[in-house]
């Protein structure tokens, strides 16, 4: 198992904290559907994932950053135009 498996994914922080979709969604101030779509695992943005993480962490009282988390993410260049 390399690194990246060993991260936890972002539902499972949010269900460790008992941080629920909206309250992410509120604090991030992000659509629901974009933070359901990255808790399930959706190729997001890396801005997009800092947004909610940056909102987990404020909710929650961590410090967790992109590097702890197990994520997959989109060329934001590419994303803009699709």
């Amino acid at each position: 198992m390399d690194g990246l498996e060993q991260r936890p994914r972002l539902r499972a922080l949010c269900l460790a904290h008992r941080v629920d979709i909206l309250k992410l969604a509120r604090a991030s101030n992000m659509h629901p559907l974009l933070v359901w779509d990255a808790l399930i695992g959706v190729r997001a943005t890396r801005g997009t994932m800092h947004m909610i993480l940056c909102a987990l962490n404020e909710l929650a009282g961590t410090q967790y950053t992109l590097d702890d988390i197990q994520a997959s993410y989109v060329d934001e260049e590419r994303y803009r135009y699709e």
